[in-house]
């Protein structure tokens, strides 16, 4: 799971930036909101967010001080400056400091989502580089870094069914202890769960899938059960009822809307 910071010291934007996020169907959760240089610099310390959504003209510390401290913290945190100032000068700073993109305000929803989702690809491919970099060069992987790869992996991976902790454990060289721990840190959920949440995610896209009727059996095999009664309880205890119930209850949805 992403973790998002957002900064900006009007409420309307920062409340309106985080129902968006919330709207999409990613792997974000906006950890925390801040409304003046200072208490973003708090904030990002203490969640380490993956991805920080920034205005430049913030009270106690403008946006480009609050990215110089991000930037001893952590060199990898996309961050995405979201500024009413159209000035070369800041936009040319912003980007020497390593930042993702500079986006204007208002800014165009239509494409803001695409922004989100190469802002989360960049951040996954250049945790995978440093991976490789440090196995080719025999340096251990830090705890963060283990944490985002272990996720990541679980990502990639959760729709096979002998995906276990164990697995996980022996790739990365840690004890599954650890996994468990870390991997709650970054998500706040138990391994199980998290992997739970990835199936049920996706066999609600393959339920509501408009080019093909899947069976049961084939959404469970699909997302990685290799029982369909498990996956059938998996589902019912995080959406709150059973999947051919929340198919047929969808399905008179939008017949009634069609209506």
């Amino acid at each position: 799971m992403y973790r998002v910071v957002i900064a900006d010291d009007e409420e309307i934007i920062r409340t309106g930036l985080k129902k968006l996020i919330e709207s999409y169907d990613l792997d974000l959760h906006v950890i925390a909101m801040a409304e003046d240089g200072k208490e973003a610099i708090t904030m990002i310390e203490k969640h380490r967010p993956e991805i920080i959504l920034m205005d430049i003209n913030m009270p106690l510390a403008n946006g480009l001080e609050v990215i110089e401290q991000v930037r001893l913290l952590d060199e990898d945190a996309k961050i995405i400056i979201i500024s009413g100032y159209n000035q070369f000068s800041y936009a040319q700073k912003a980007l020497d400091l390593g930042v993702f993109t500079y986006l204007l305000k208002p800014i165009d929803y239509r494409n803001f989502r695409t922004v989100i989702e190469k802002a989360m690809e960049a951040y996954s491919n250049r945790i995978w580089e440093k991976s490789l970099l440090k196995e080719a060069t025999g340096e251990q992987n830090s705890p963060e870094d283990i944490g985002n790869l272990a996720i990541q992996y679980i990502k990639e991976n959760f729709s096979d069914s002998h995906l276990s902790l164990h697995i996980i454990a022996e790739k990365y060289f840690v004890s599954e202890s650890y996994v468990t721990r870390i991997i709650k840190q970054k998500t706040g959920m138990s391994f199980t769960d998290y992997l739970n949440k990835l199936r049920t995610t996706m066999a609600i896209k393959l339920l509501l899938h408009s080019e093909k009727i899947y069976s049961m059996k084939e959404i469970s095999e699909k997302v990685g059960y290799n029982s369909q009664h498990y996956f059938s309880r998996a589902f019912k205890n995080y959406v709150g009822m059973s999947p051919n119930q929340y198919r047929n209850k969808k399905l008179q949805t939008d017949t009634k809307k069609d209506a």
